[in-house]
């Protein structure tokens, strides 16, 4: 009797030994499986958080992109304008010069005044092209400021985010920044340029 209670005890204390063993598996398990799906949620969220900057960046990067492609535009018209109106006036005066001037018959004045009067008449026809002219190189100058803001905003975000960014994220948005600032400085020397040969 007392082997079949030792065989008895042997048993139950194996299968106790074996439960519990059983029994750490499955939390082990369990631990394992909660480790990799907080893992990967986030490992999720960190890359929506990156697309969601890329997004703002290629955003930022497109406007100024767009604003600065609108004001080369209209400054190009502009001066195409501006061309093509003194290459009509040339063409007219050459038409009046091979006419002989209209300007020397049935004339009100006489002489010196006469020569007066078309020099002013010359020089505030030169004077409405000017300010027609300053008036577009104005918006543009506007037009860069505003853009010189957005870079700086977006380079002060870019600071600011930069500790939640890793460095191959922060250089593509860097390098994004840099390439807007190099439209933008391009632009403003256009602007100057063109200014200066208003002058």
């Amino acid at each position: 009797m007392k082997i079949k209670n030792i065989k008895l005890a042997l048993l139950l204390l194996s299968l106790i030994i074996i439960s519990n063993t059983s029994f750490a598996q499955q939390q082990e398990g369990k631990m394992k499986d909660k480790m990799e799906k907080s893992f990967k949620e986030g490992k999720e969220k960190s890359k929506e958080a990156l697309q969601k900057g890329k997004e703002k960046v290629e955003k930022a990067k497109d406007e100024t992109q767009k604003e600065t492609k609108e004001l080369e535009e209209k400054i190009k018209d502009k001066s195409e304008k501006v061309e093509k109106k003194s290459e009509e006036v040339a063409e007219e005066s050459k038409e009046k010069i091979n006419e002989g001037h209209a300007y020397g018959k049935e004339k009100a004045l006489e002489g010196k005044e006469f020569g007066q009067e078309r020099a002013r008449q010359a020089k505030q026809f030169k004077e409405e092209k000017k300010k027609e002219y300053n008036e577009v190189l104005k918006q543009g100058e506007e037009k860069a400021k505003v853009a010189k803001e957005k870079i700086s905003s977006a380079k002060e975000n870019l600071e600011k985010e930069k500790k939640n960014l890793s460095e191959e994220e922060y250089k593509v948005r860097k390098e994004k920044i840099d390439r807007a600032e190099k439209g933008l400085k391009d632009l403003e020397e256009k602007i100057e340029k063109e200014k200066s040969s208003i002058e």
